[in-house]
């Protein structure tokens, strides 16, 4: 990374300043031009972020999700370490394309990719190649920071991961064909079931914005066959998954307030991910039990000066589509100031201290699953 950053410059500095007979009345802007249209315009960022965090549980606690901080956590522990959503990348425009790339560093675990894709726009029309925010990923409600900047997500807000695909944007309109992350066997042996997926899944959403408000109206499709063969049985299925809901927010200096609210069936085998979600299940006489999904989430904040507080609450069940099922839920909450600290040059230092639990509540049989408080902070410097 160094190496190709210095290659740049160099080449930018010796453009710019060198000074052949044939270029002596270009003026410095006409150079910078030049080299831009020769290798685009690149920007450049980073966010080193760490973790502080205590973390105390009770005794039916079981991080089933495997939330970051808390997966593998005893009863007692403390966090201090590099967030996993640390990172650096860099924008880059030349003429209708585009691109972008940004690396995450995990603590001890090395370097991996967060986002990788190019685009091309003509006509107010954006098609995206690569690896991004799918559209049923991509939020901005909440700003809850424990477990690397969790947002509720999967605790209320809808999620996806950052995945390949082919997403077309017009004005407040995307449209994406996402690589099927979310077919599994859904409860079969996969020595005896496999999965047949011919199409990606398709995601949409729209979006409306002004000043004051924004909304959001969001949906997503799956489909794909589950083939099982064993010494006695055979049969092809096929899973369907889909997911539907609205998203909508008000700013009223200095006060604002978001809400979400969605439901799926089958929201596993659309690869959204969510606190003690069952998705669907086949047994092996080819019998499907589809999964009943339901998730709202609320924050309010208000901002006094360069310090802005905030609340959020997120709620999430799941039940399969059978007799005598109940519901298995999840519910977590917080609250947190955000405080600058330093600004200047194009860096920000800004420190997030938060309080909050994580709630397991019951399981489909009943039973107390635990919960978990958390406080600390969040340390953060962007340049």
């Amino acid at each position: 990374m160094k190496k190709f950053i210095g290659f740049l410059l160099a080449v930018g500095l010796l453009f710019a300043f060198s000074a052949p007979v044939f270029a002596a009345d270009k003026t410095v802007e006409d150079r910078v031009k030049a080299l831009e249209d020769t290798i685009g315009a690149w920007s450049f960022y980073g966010s080193a972020r760490f973790a502080t965090f205590y973390e105390t549980s009770n005794d039916d606690f079981n991080d089933s999700y495997g939330l970051t901080d808390l997966n593998g956590a005893d009863d007692k522990t403390t966090r201090w370490g590099m967030a996993g959503n640390s990172r650096i990348g860099a924008r880059v425009k030349k003429g209708d394309f585009g691109g972008r790339f940004e690396l995450g560093l995990k603590e001890n675990q090395g370097i991996g990719t967060r986002l990788m894709y190019g685009t091309y726009t003509f006509n107010d029309i954006t098609v995206l190649f690569g690896q991004d925010y799918a559209p049923l990923g991509d939020w901005g409600n909440s700003n809850q920071v424990f477990s690397w900047d969790n947002d509720m997500a999967g605790w209320g807000i809808i999620d996806e991961n950052r995945v390949p695909q082919v997403k077309i944007s017009y004005k407040g309109l995307q449209v994406a064909f996402v690589k099927n992350i979310g077919a599994d066997t859904c409860g079969l042996s996969e020595d005896d079931a496999k999965t047949e997926v011919l199409i990606p899944h398709l995601e949409v959403k729209y979006s409306l914005a002004t000043d004051k408000f924004f909304a959001d109206v969001f949906g997503g499709f799956n489909s794909y066959k589950v083939k099982y063969e064993d010494a006695t049985t055979s049969f092809d299925k096929t899973v369907s998954a889909y997911a539907l809901g609205v998203n909508g927010g008000v700013t009223l200096n200095p006060v604002y307030a978001n809400a979400m609210v969605w439901m799926a069936r089958n929201g596993k085998q659309l690869g959204l991910n969510q606190a003690n979600a069952a998705g669907a299940q086949i047994d092996t006489t080819g019998d499907i039990t589809n999964d009943k999904d339901l998730g709202f989430a609320l924050v309010a904040g208000i901002n006094l000066q360069k310090v802005t507080v905030e609340a959020g609450y997120g709620y999430v069940q799941s039940e399969l589509d059978a007799d005598g099922a109940e519901k298995d839920d999840a519910q977590n909450y917080y609250l947190q100031a955000v405080i600058p600290i330093a600004e200047g040059n194009g860096a920000k230092l800004t420190v997030v201290p938060e309080i909050g639990v994580i709630d397991y509540m019951d399981d489909a049989s009943g039973a107390d699953e635990g919960s978990a408080t958390y406080f600390g902070a969040k340390w953060q410097l962007d340049f």
